[in-house]
């Protein structure tokens, strides 16, 4: 069976892990790695620069951070339920972030929203990362929204890599630890079973193919891509939810990371959002109605 970069654990056909465990260093490591390759000459160079470079920041965080439970007894559905508050601990790692975020090199108007953002107060930023985490993208501040959605990515990741995945249970829709929708889904290789990666945890769950991981559907479901694509990447759309979500298939695209192979696939969202289909889950470095920087 093919491995999951960045996860932990084989599993074996009849023996499906539901919920893969997260190495969440390695897998921000790699995705920095990932964000860089597909910058060369691509249209989107500078930006995938950019975000290969907070991916590395995530990375250096993750590395500082001691994220603890706190002896809490989570529940086993949605244990880090992202429609509650995320806690004051996301700002450590925000700051973590954004700190090692100082000095890098990026456009003078990244540069400005990170400044934007590193000067709210506590409240401020408590707020900002609740609804960002819940999925409320209404007149929030669009530019240095990733970065702060960076923070939540490393704070519930670190979270999310202490639950045994035996203790959670399965989730009709969505995320099993977060509740979070997928950014993008990962097909393996030689036995075609499908994990969808979770938008802001990074965890990743296995959904059962030719089924809306949205709504559950299980007829009317198409699959879309752009002519010439060696089968590398497809959208599966809905026509009960009018929901998509992108899949990348690791026979013929092994490197595919659901975050950095998202953003670096834009064309493909055109193409289907013209045929009326919408995303079932946002790419948080790329917030619905923003501009790539």
């Amino acid at each position: 069976m093919t491995e999951l970069p960045g996860l932990v654990g084989g599993g074996q056909l009849g023996d499906i892990q539901h919920l893969r465990p997260l190495d969440a260093p390695a897998l921000f490591r790699r995705r920095a790695g990932r964000f860089r390759d597909l910058a060369a000459g691509h249209p989107m160079g500078d930006a995938l620069e950019l975000f290969g470079r907070v991916a590395e920041a995530q990375a250096a965080a993750l590395g500082r951070l001691k994220p603890s439970l706190n002896g809490r007894d989570l529940p086993a559905s949605l244990p880090l339920d992202a429609s509650l508050p995320p806690g004051a601990e996301w700002r450590q790692a925000l700051r973590l972030v954004t700190g090692a975020l100082g000095g890098a090199p990026m456009p003078e108007a990244a540069r400005e929203a990170l400044a934007r953002l590193g000067r709210l107060g506590d409240a401020e930023l408590d707020r900002l990362g609740a609804r960002i985490a819940a999925g409320d993208f209404g007149g929030i501040d669009l530019a240095a929204a990733p970065f702060a959605a960076a923070g939540l990515q490393a704070h519930y990741a670190a979270l999310a890599a202490l639950i045994p995945p035996e203790a959670v249970e399965r989730s009709p829709s969505g995320c099993p630890l977060c509740g979070s929708p997928p950014v993008a889904g990962l097909v393996l290789g030689d036995d075609k079973l499908r994990y969808l990666a979770c938008s802001l945890c990074s965890s990743q769950w296995h959904q059962t193919r030719l089924k809306c991981s949205h709504c559950g559907a299980t007829k009317g479901i198409s699959y879309f891509s752009i002519e010439g694509d060696p089968g590398e990447v497809k959208a599966e759309a809905c026509d009960a939810c009018k929901g998509y979500v992108k899949l990348f298939y690791l026979e013929k695209r092994p490197a595919a990371d659901p975050v950095a192979d998202d953003l670096a696939t834009l064309p493909l969202d055109l193409l289907v959002s013209e045929q009326g289909f919408g995303r079932i889950g946002p790419n948080l470095f790329l917030l619905p109605g923003a501009e790539s920087v």
